[in-house]
C-alpha cells in the first residue's frame, strides 16, 4: 500500500507546472473497444495467459497503459464463463497498468483477493513467468513479457 500511496504522489507532481498549476489534458474522449483473447502467442509485449475449460490457451495481450479485469461489463476487459473459477471474481477485480516501464496489478479494493505465486498480495510488480490468480480459487493468468533487447 505504500508503493501506491507513493506512485500516486509523484504522478500528481508530473502533473504539476513549475508555476504550481495543473494542467488538463486537451484529449478527445473516444469510445474505447473491449479487449479480447486471442489463440496465438504474441511476440512481443507483454500478456497474460490462461487456459479456458476446454484446454485451450489464450492470451491477453496487455495493449493499453491501464486494463480494468473482472466480470462486470464496464471493465476494459470482462471474463466469461468459459475460465475455471470465474465465479470467485468480484465484477471489478484488478487493475492491471504500466508505470516506469513495469507492469503493476492493483486489486481494485480490499475484497478483491489477489494471489500473485501462490501469496495474497497487494500491489504487486509482474515479472516473466508470475502466476496471478484472482480470488481464492478463482481465475489463474501467468504474467508473460517479452522485452526489446535495445
Amino acid at each position: 500500500m505504500l508503493r501506491w500511496l507513493r506512485r500516486k504522489a509523484e504522478e500528481r507532481k508530473e502533473e504539476q507546472v513549475i508555476e504550481g498549476e495543473t494542467q488538463a489534458p486537451e484529449t478527445e474522449l473516444k469510445p474505447i473497444s473491449p479487449l479480447e483473447f486471442i489463440t496465438e502467442q504474441p511476440s512481443g509485449g507483454a500478456w497474460l495467459e490462461t487456459i479456458d475449460r476446454d484446454g485451450r490457451r489464450l492470451f491477453l495481450p496487455l495493449a493499453r497503459p491501464e486494463i480494468l479485469i473482472g466480470t462486470s461489463s464496464e471493465c476494459d476487459f470482462r471474463l466469461s464463463d468459459n475460465l475455471q473459477g470465474v465465479d470467485k471474481v468480484n465484477p471489478k477485480h484488478v487493475q492491471v497498468e504500466q508505470w516506469r516501464s513495469r507492469w503493476v496489478i492493483v486489486p481494485f479494493d480490499r475484497n478483491s483477493a489477489v494471489f500473485v505465486n501462490g501469496k495474497r498480495a497487494g500491489e504487486s510488480v509482474l515479472r516473466d513467468g508470475m502466476e496471478i490468480q484472482f480470488g481464492e480459487g478463482g481465475v489463474k493468468f501467468v504474467f508473460r513479457e517479452v522485452k526489446s533487447q535495445e
